[in-house]
């Protein structure tokens, strides 16, 4: 098995409470979460204004704390007391809210947020439920703290839900292929986070490969995910954020079965999950 050097960002926590801007218009949710979809890939839809009103005894969980990177993606798992048909989501302390609509039957459903490549060291998001009575959930609040990575003309990340050790490939228009054991090209693409190295177990569950404002290479970039270790005997769910200068972010979702070990691996290792062109 490849030794990988694994390099430590370690997140400053900032004392909990809403984010608010001092004086004038608050910013708006949209600011931090620049999207939102449901597991089924239903995109979300952004209202002004503040979060319904609480009404009704549902009420639901989130995990009370977590941790994601800017320009990446969260999934979060929400529980209710019904059957869940809307999930609302918002930043405290900011205007507006997206809007989630979940397929009937379910009280438990997963959510993915996208989150914009400038962000403070953490992130207060908020979360109500509607359920099919009209019933609203009072909010609950996750605590994300965020682990900053590198952005520019071409930011792509992978998050994943469970401590395995999951690894990201980029091979540029060149040929040359980013990913733990070659993460520097010579135009300046570079992996600037890898997580859970060899099951050495940090909890972030993200990596990240960036090409900084004008070093991108002109042509067809391909991504690739790897299992590279089943370090928990978990069935793992990821998602790849793909995030290009002047456009809307991308993502993709897939996963790999708890019976899969893993394939260590070296270049060309791991499923594709997307091409794309530059510019």
């Amino acid at each position: 098995m490849i030794t990988r050097t694994f390099w430590a960002l370690v997140p400053v926590l900032l004392a909990a409470g809403s984010i608010a801007c001092g004086g004038g218009e608050r910013a708006g949710t949209n600011t931090q979460l620049t999207g939102a979809r449901g597991i089924d890939g239903v995109a979300a839809t952004y209202h002004p204004g503040a979060l319904p009103a609480p009404q009704g005894a549902l009420s639901i969980t989130v995990p009370t704390a977590g941790t994601a990177i800017n320009g990446g993606s969260a999934m979060v798992t929400v529980t209710a007391t019904a059957e869940i048909v809307k999930v609302y989501v918002a930043i405290a302390g900011a205007d507006g809210y997206w809007e989630i609509a979940v397929p009937p039957g379910t009280t438990v459903t997963d959510v993915l947020l996208t989150l914009a490549q400038q962000l403070p060291d953490q992130i207060h998001v908020v979360f109500e439920v509607a359920d099919a009575a009209g019933n609203v959930s009072a909010p609950v609040t996750m605590d994300t703290a965020i682990v900053k990575v590198g952005t520019g003309d071409i930011q792509i990340s992978v998050s994943w839900n469970v401590d395995n050790d999951i690894d990201l490939h980029v091979i540029d228009p060149n040929g040359f292929e980013i990913y733990f054991s070659a993460n520097f090209s010579d135009e300046g693409g570079e992996l600037d986070l890898d997580s859970n190295p060899d099951c050495s177990i940090d909890h972030i569950n993200n990596e990240n490969i960036v090409w900084p404002t004008g070093t991108a290479l002109a042509g067809t970039y391909s991504v690739l995910v790897a299992n590279y270790a089943n370090c928990t005997d978990l069935a793992t769910t990821y998602v790849v954020t793909l995030q290009k200068k002047g456009q809307q972010p991308a993502t993709f979702m897939g996963g790999f079965a708890a019976t899969d070990p893993g394939v260590g691996g070296g270049a060309g290792t791991g499923d594709l999950v997307t091409t794309f062109t530059y510019p």
